[in-house]
């Protein structure tokens, strides 16, 4: 399976570029969330650990939510994103924007959500970790 990702990514690479890929993917993400719906919760807390148990049954690592006030921002730092050899940016993260899609659509159906919010990643991720703003703007 690695082997065939791989060539797939590479071949959307070739054809779709990065922004092609990544709309791509924050799509594919976004039916992940429909596919694995969380329970409605009511604190941090109890998303935090919604997300992960669903993120657990994928496959698909570990997220850490915080909560940035002054920013009116809510910040995931996710470890374990599958890798797809080398490629992605940071290298190895090929998947990555699949999390913006998966984390938007997460929030979206929770209770009290907000239409004009959206997820995008943050720059200086490390090759472990792929940290997302969910925000305004």
């Amino acid at each position: 399976m690695t082997l065939f990702l791989r060539a797939l990514a590479a071949e959307i690479d070739g054809q779709a570029g990065a922004a092609g890929r990544d709309a791509l993917l924050r799509a594919v993400g976004r039916q992940m969330a429909r596919l694995a719906p969380l329970a409605a919760v009511t604190s941090l807390e109890a998303l935090e650990a919604e997300m992960n148990a669903a993120l657990d049954c994928m496959g698909w690592g570990r997220t850490r939510l915080s909560l940035h006030e002054a920013e009116r921002a809510l910040v995931f730092t996710h470890a374990g994103v599958p890798r797809v050899g080398g490629l992605g940016e940071p290298p190895g993260l090929w998947l990555a924007a699949a999390l913006e899609g998966l984390y938007e659509a997460w929030m979206e159906a929770q209770p009290g959500a907000d239409a004009g919010v959206g997820a995008r990643r943050l720059a200086g991720g490390t090759g472990d970790e792929v940290v997302i703003r969910y925000a305004r703007g």
